[in-house]
């Protein structure tokens, strides 16, 4: 089983990811880990615009626009099907609902939530001021949108491109693992 989390800022993907971890028994990869695996695999100069994560320069934009748009759309499967393990692993960002869209053993879910608890979310965690936390959550938010926009043509976000779409603001991390937990049993008895 494949669990992949998008997630808007501020709505604990990476709480909700190890809690589905310890829960499933799966290892979980976030940013650090995943950049773990690709220092041990020696992948960065593959692809190093994808693992990056980072916002096009203007070099890197003007060699991305001769590139073809259906080789950047590819990326995703061959940047990850190089580090990940075959299976049954959970992981957070890197356009992984495009990347195994086609793996009948994947769930892919996007958490979203209100602003405005989204920002506290971000205060709380980093110490920081509500207008430092208001901006943190903005950039955040467009620099995850142009990411997966630039590799995979498609609207972050977007319900179509998902399985889940949960809104952490409404359910709180328990009704959100409580939904995850139902949509597993549902993916797994098929």
């Amino acid at each position: 089983m494949i669990i992949t989390l998008a997630r808007e800022c501020g709505c604990q993907g990476d709480l909700i990811g190890l809690e589905l971890a310890k829960m499933y028994q799966l290892p979980f990869y976030d940013r650090k880990k995943v950049s773990d695996l690709i220092r041990s695999k020696g992948t960065l100069d593959r692809f190093p615009d994808f693992y990056g994560e980072n916002p096009v320069d203007t070099l890197s934009y003007s060699i991305l626009l001769a590139e073809d748009d259906q080789a950047l759309y590819k990326r995703p499967k061959q940047a990850l099907g190089e580090i990940m393990p075959e299976d049954d692993f959970i992981l957070l960002g890197r356009c992984g609902n495009y990347a195994y869209c086609d793996r009948e053993d994947a769930l892919r879910i996007f958490l979203m939530g209100q602003v405005e608890q989204r920002v506290e979310t971000i205060a709380k965690k980093h110490g920081v001021s509500v207008r430092k936390a208001k901006e943190t959550v903005k950039e955040t938010d467009e620099r995850r949108r142009a990411y997966h926009l630039r590799y995979t043509g498609q609207d972050w976000g977007y319900a179509g491109n998902y399985d889940l779409c949960l809104n952490v603001s409404r359910l709180g991390t328990q009704g959100v693992m409580e939904a995850i937990q139902t949509a597993v049993r549902t993916i797994t008895d098929h």
